[in-house]
Formats: C-alpha cells, structure tokens, sequence
C-alpha cells in the first residue's frame, strides 16, 4: 500500500512539471498580441498590477504585460504549488472531437470562471489581484493548446514519445513527448520532410523588458500579419471559455496526433516534416486567438 502511494505521488508530481501548455516564449506571444490590442487605460492598469508579482522564478526582473502570462509556469519549482490541475481539461479523445463532455472542476475551465469574476471586483492594488490577473493570462494561452483539452490515456501526449524534432530547451531529464512538441509547435517547420527549429524562446534573463522590442515583438507582429483579428469576428464572438476548450478539444483529436498514430507503450513516433508545418499554422493561428480574446477579456474585466 505505501509502495502504491508512493507511485500515486510520483506520478502526479511528474504531470505537473509536464503539463505546461505552450512554453514561455507562447505565453509571451499570447500576451504580446493582447498588448497590441487593449484599451490604453487597460493596458497601464494591467502593466502595474503585474509589477507586483513575486519574482523570484524571472531572476528578479519584475514582471511586465508581455512577461506576466509565464509567472504560473515559473512557480513550479515553488513548494507547496497548488494549481498543477487548474491548467488543462481531460476530454476523451475520440476520432472526429465532436464528443464533449466538461468534467466536474477543478480544471481551466472553472478556473478561468472563477477567476475572471474575482478580477473584476478585485482591488487593483491588492497582491491577490495582480495574481489572479496573472493566473488569468496564463489559463487564456492554456486552454487554446490543443494536447490541454485531449486525453488518450497518455496525459495530453505526454506519454507519447517521439523522435525526429530538435528541440533545443527541453527540461533536463524530460524525454521527446507529444506534449512538450505541442508546447512549441509555432517554433517548428519543415525542411523537405524533416523538422527543423524556426527560432528559440528567449531565457529568462533575455525576456523582453518591453512591448516593442525582440524575437516576441517582432514574431507576435508576423502572427498577427497572417490571422488578423478581421479575419476572425466569428470566432472571436465566443468569449466562453468552454468554447475555447471545445475548440481545442477538436484541434488535439482530429490534428493532435500523427497520422495513422495508435497507441502503444514502447513505440516511438517519428514526426514528419509535414506534420511540423500543419501542427504550426495551427499553434500559429491558436496563439492569435488567444492573444485576441484576451485584450477583450481585459478590456471587459479592468475597465473601471
């Protein structure tokens, strides 16, 4: 029984420090196109509120609107980190995604709920608050990455390993997954058939100190060239965030896993040049909506 316990702690412990959904450099991206998109008002409301965050996990440099949506991700390495759950939504895969059953909470659905109501009656000023933006600003990027809305019993892809992609900042100790390729999809391509690295996510010490400058600034403006909110009005009137996780739920199932894929404990997935191109528009055009519909949701949530 204790041998069993400790298996079960183990193995928790190892999904949290895997179900990171986009990397740093995707959550920067998500809150880059939000940037670009607030009210002024907004925009220096939010940027003071996140000044206030802990910052130890970002080497001491404060925390700005364009850094804040990776704090989450940051703490967990903090003891006693508690919102391991809060940051996806298991949804049984099926073949075409149409099934969608909401399990019970906590998930990041009910955690975007709950939290976008304390935003909009929390103090500014207030600690708590600038948290529960930043929770907010996370979860928005989280629940748009496809492998965060869809289990086939491997943990979002985590349990599916792979080979053929060059990843160059993957967590010591962490083998090629499914999941962790998802995570920085917008950062793969194809060269003939093999993937090949676009470019790679700032470190800590080279994250943007501002809205206008680096890698970020300069990959949210392409994104935002290529899916433009105009070309997206339909979608971006769905500001529930089921329908964000619905949406994702049927991007994982149908576009998620390799073609002709079947699960399989001790087979490794070769991933395609073809594959990377597909699986980036759709990280690409992921990450433009969330960036989207996060600037309304702020918009909405601080405008006082």
């Amino acid at each position: 029984m204790i041998y069993r316990k400790l298996l079960l702690v183990t193995a928790v412990a190892l999904f949290a420090k895997e179900a990171c959904a986009w990397d740093a450099a995707g959550h920067m991206l998500v809150d880059q196109i939000a940037w670009s998109q607030t009210e002024p008002a907004v925009r220096a409301r939010a940027q003071e509120m996140v000044a206030k965050l802990e910052k130890t996990y970002n080497e001491g440099a404060t925390y700005n609107f364009i850094t804040a949506g990776c704090w989450m991700d940051d703490m967990r390495s903090k003891k006693g980190y508690a919102w391991s759950a809060w940051h996806y939504v298991n949804i049984d895969w099926t073949a075409d995604g149409v099934a969608f059953v909401l399990p019970p909470p906590p998930n990041v659905v009910s955690a975007l709920v709950d939290l976008v109501k304390e935003l909009k009656t929390a103090d500014p000023a207030s600690d708590k608050a600038a948290e529960t933006l930043a929770m907010v600003m996370h979860f928005v990027g989280d629940v748009h990455q496809p492998m965060h809305a869809t289990d086939r019993g491997d943990r979002g892809g985590n349990g599916v390993f792979i080979a053929g992609v060059p990843f160059s900042d993957l967590w010591p100790g962490t083998k090629p997954n499914l999941h962790a390729y998802w995570d920085k999809a917008f950062r793969f391509d194809r060269s003939g058939d093999k993937v090949v690295e676009l470019w790679r996510c700032p470190p800590v010490l080279d994250r943007p100190a501002n809205a206008e400058d680096g890698v970020i600034a300069t990959r949210a403006a392409k994104i935002m060239a290529d899916y433009p909110p105009a070309a997206m009005s339909r979608e971006l009137a769905k500001m529930d965030p089921v329908d964000w996780a619905k949406e994702s739920h049927q991007l994982g199932c149908v576009s998620g896993y390799p073609p002709g894929f079947q699960p399989s404990d001790n087979h490794v997935v070769e991933l395609t040049g073809d594959f990377a191109a597909k699986s980036r528009v759709i990280a690409e055009r992921r990450i433009a909506l969330a960036g989207y519909r996060l600037a309304r949701l702020l918009d909405g949530a601080l405008s006082r």
